[in-house]
């Protein structure tokens, strides 16, 4: 019986140590983590709305979004949107003019089955955007669907549906709500 005890407060040791070693790597980490994220967010900014020159950062009834701004003039709306796709959810930003026509769209974070639907982000050799994302480009943003508008990724069904979904309806809550 002493030996059970004296393995499982070894053993308890081992975790409580394991477990510190853990909280203060994420602890150092995670300001770096947030920069780099920071920073991937601004570039897909500037590549979906290349003619911005500013981004303001606002956020309305729980949507975010940023005002895309030419000499200090609104020109569209970079909106966060997140689907929930296949292996848990996609984050992205759409990029909309006034009108709701779609300029593009950067997937910033996922989790989908590689050589599915991570083909969502997928580049082919010789091009400089995904081809599926490239789609989107002067679609309504309000309207889009699968099937109609884009072509879905074949056994990707779900991931081509959460992304279309997921900027339709936030598009067009957020839309709406700036028009009142």
């Amino acid at each position: 019986m002493n030996q059970l005890v004296k393995f499982g407060l070894i053993l308890g040791v081992i975790c409580l140590a394991a477990t510190l070693v853990l909280a203060v790597t994420y602890e150092v980490t995670k300001p770096k983590i947030e920069e780099q994220l920071k920073t991937e967010e601004q570039n897909a900014l500037r590549s979906i709305m290349p003619l911005a020159d500013s981004f303001s950062e606002k956020a309305l009834d729980g949507i975010e979004y940023f005002e895309a701004l030419k000499d200090k003039t609104v020109v569209g709306y970079c909106i966060r949107v997140i689907g929930n796709g296949y292996n848990g959810y996609i984050r992205m930003i759409a990029g909309v003019d006034l009108n709701g026509t779609i300029e593009g769209v950067a997937v910033l974070e996922h989790s989908e089955t590689p050589g599915l639907g991570a083909k969502i982000n997928e580049i082919k050799p010789g091009e400089s955007e995904p081809w599926f994302l490239k789609q989107f480009k002067g679609k309504n943003a309000r309207v889009i669907a699968v099937k109609k508008d884009i072509d879905a990724i074949t056994g990707a069904t779900i991931s081509s549906k959460a992304v279309t979904n997921s900027i339709r309806i936030t598009t067009d809550n957020l839309l709406s709500k700036l028009k009142k």
